[in-house]
């Protein structure tokens, strides 16, 4: 039976491409989107697999992009069926706890102390000298960060740390766009077999988690106010409760935390100018770089899925979508050209966590780093204080030298922060 698409009016033309989660052909998704961008112009469609995208990159379109609402074009189920290439669709039924949750500004403030105790075991692992992968280090750290936040900073420490981290990085929900050309595979179909890796990290976070509660929740971190969630169901079910909260609390965190640490450190490291502003203590430039740093390690396709018709417009026509469309941009590829010199390095285009020429763009969305409006992350605060407070003493605790000399992304991601593609390796110093 011939598969049947939705509708577009007017129809745009159609790019031939296709996403490595349903061919391996194709290689770059950014280049690749960016090339047809110049052929076609800022608006297209690219059938994909069992899908339609429509492509907008007009100011006038990403701008109604971002406004649509929710029940009309959703983000949040185009985001879950990305993740259900790579989790099982139990992990994220009858949740209760979600990131808009915690992360309060009261909330951020009572994070600071677990950063820093994960922050001083990580560095104290390092000892005094060595070489080391930063994005490694930055995955092992974020890790530390976020367990020692959902599960008390007991969690966060060996030999519970390493345990947790293998369970955690086989439900790492980022692989199914980090990875696509894995989906593409058939590797994570959604079969009982494809998920049964996920299912037993799933049933050890679980144990972990039990064991914690049996013990009485740690008041250290918000395991207990998780668990004070699940207070009404018998213990089993309250510590497969718990756990499938903070997988997913840590799925949405760990997503792009450290990779946008990675990256911070890792530019900061290339250029020493900007280091050495943030080792004599400049906090509001530190935060600056993690913002440029961001910007630049983009990724991201943004997706949002038609539930009713609706109409978006980019400045020449207006286009009618049909449920079933699913509506794109790509944040790499308007993040780097949005404006002259938006390609390259330069923390001090940032005022605070605005652009400084902000009104000279042709539209504000057309740069993101955190999102706009109300699909804004809510983890931005944490996120940034986590960055911050880790990138600080590391500049200040070691001299770092880099053996690299660029940050290339993997090619195939199609979404989050980048990956590199080589290794990014510093030889570090104790001073």
């Amino acid at each position: 039976m011939a598969l049947t698409l939705p509708t577009v009016q007017p129809m745009p033309p159609i790019a031939a491409i296709g996403f490595p989660w349903d061919t391996t052909q194709g290689l770059d998704p950014v280049a690749e989107l960016s090339a047809a961008r110049a052929d076609l112009g800022d608006t297209f469609i690219v059938d994909s697999g069992r899908d339609r995208y429509l492509f907008v990159f007009s100011p006038d379109a990403v701008r109604d992009f971002y406004a649509l609402a929710e029940p009309v074009a959703s983000k949040g189920i185009a985001d879950y069926r990305m993740l259900l290439r790579k989790l099982p669709k139990e992990l994220f039924a009858n949740r209760r706890t979600f990131a808009h949750d915690l992360f309060g500004a009261q909330d951020v403030e009572g994070y600071l102390a677990h950063l820093d105790t994960a922050i001083s075991r990580q560095i104290a692992e390092l000892g005094d000298a060595g070489t080391i992968d930063l994005f490694e280090l930055s995955r092992r750290l974020g890790h530390r960060l976020a367990l020692g936040c959902w599960m008390g900073d007991a969690a966060a420490e060996d030999p519970t740390l390493d345990a947790l981290i293998r369970d955690f990085d086989q439900l790492d929900g980022a692989e199914a766009f980090v990875h696509p050309e894995r989906m593409a595979r058939g590797e994570h179909d959604g079969g009982e077999e494809a998920f049964a890796r996920e299912r037993a990290a799933l049933l050890r976070v679980e144990e972990a988690v039990a064991d914690l509660l049996i013990d009485g929740a740690p008041d250290d971190g918000f395991l207990a106010e998780i668990a004070g969630r699940w207070a009404d169901v018998d213990d089993a079910e309250r510590a497969r409760g718990v756990a499938g909260d903070v997988v997913l609390l840590h799925i949405a965190t760990m997503t792009n935390l450290f990779a946008a640490l990675g990256w911070t450190l890792g530019l900061l490291v290339l250029h020493p100018e900007a280091r050495r502003r943030v080792e004599a203590g400049d906090a509001a430039f530190l935060e600056r770089c993690e913002l440029e740093a961001i910007r630049l390690g983009q990724r991201s396709i943004m997706m949002r899925s038609v539930l009713a018709p609706c109409s978006i417009a980019d400045g020449d026509q207006t286009y009618h979508l049909d449920p079933g469309m699913i509506l794109a941009t790509m944040l790499p590829v308007t993040n780097l050209t949005a404006a002259p010199g938006f390609d390259a390095y330069d923390p001090d285009r940032w005022d605070g966590r605005r652009l400084r020429n902000e009104a000279a763009l042709a539209g504000k969305e057309l740069v993101t780093t955190f999102g706009h409006g109300s699909h804004r992350c809510p983890a931005q605060r944490f996120s940034l204080s986590a960055i911050g407070r880790a990138v600080s003493r590391m500049v200040t605790t070691f001299d770092l030298e880099p053996e690299f000399s660029t940050i290339r992304p993997l090619p195939r991601q199609i979404g989050g922060v980048a990956r590199p593609d080589d290794p990014c390796v510093v030889a570090y110093r104790r001073r």
